[in-house]
């Protein structure tokens, strides 16, 4: 996996703000027990969810039913 680079968007930064490093990111993913997830419907609106997920070699892996709305949001539009 090539490794993302990070930097902060001034417009949006504390001064003296510095970027997360990717490798802390990674630790902070591997750790986490719950996830948030947003999707957009349809319509153009989000849909933000908790979910119980798995960080592994680099990718989040996650289940969820077919009938869910993010199930049908990430159909439409992964």
């Amino acid at each position: 996996m090539t490794t993302p680079t990070t930097e902060l968007d001034a417009r949006f930064s504390e001064p003296g703000a510095v970027a997360t490093s990717w490798d802390e990111t990674c630790q902070a993913l591997e750790s986490a027990e719950l996830f948030w997830i947003c999707t957009v419907r349809r319509d153009g609106r989000p849909h933000v969810t908790p979910l119980v997920a798995v960080w592994l070699d680099g990718t989040i892996h996650f289940s969820t039913g077919t009938g869910e709305q993010k199930a049908r949001n990430l159909e439409h539009n992964p």
